[in-house]
């Protein structure tokens, strides 16, 4: 079997994976969520006018720029405060995880490591074997 092939196969078991049906079950929810757009809309506008008055250069009203920051930080804590965004934020964190494990076991095979028995170090691991107990 070629990498491509493997590599392939395994594309097609990460999305067969409960937590990537999570998160697209939640973006879909996100994405029906009406109001939820809008606020989405409503803070991509305040990020332009932002930006905007970022490029007047010294002409920059510095009060403008207080004014729509705290006006973004408002609406994105409206935002993170759905249901909805909540339930995604919590599925993107568990494919965070899985990408973090896929990588550091790939990580271990690249060093060398017996892909029929190699594990990742515990989380807490310092990379100063003095303070371990023996991660491989």
């Amino acid at each position: 079997m070629s990498l491509e092939s493997v590599l392939r196969e395994l594309g097609k078991e990460i999305q067969k994976d409960e937590r990537f049906a999570a998160l697209k079950a939640a973006a879909a929810a996100n994405d029906a969520n009406e109001n939820l757009q809008k606020q989405m809309q409503e803070l991509q506008l305040i990020s332009l006018k932002y930006q905007q008055e970022m490029q007047k250069g010294e002409e920059v009203d510095h009060d403008r720029i207080t004014e729509l920051q705290g006006e973004y930080q408002s609406v994105y804590n409206d935002i993170m405060q759905t249901e909805e965004m909540q339930a995604y934020s919590a599925a993107a964190s568990e494919m965070e995880q899985m990408a973090q494990y896929i990588s550091g076991m790939i990580g271990l095979f690249f060093d060398g490591q017996d892909p029929e028995t190699c594990e990742l170090p515990p989380q807490d691991c310092t990379h100063d074997c003095s303070t371990c107990g023996g991660c491989h």
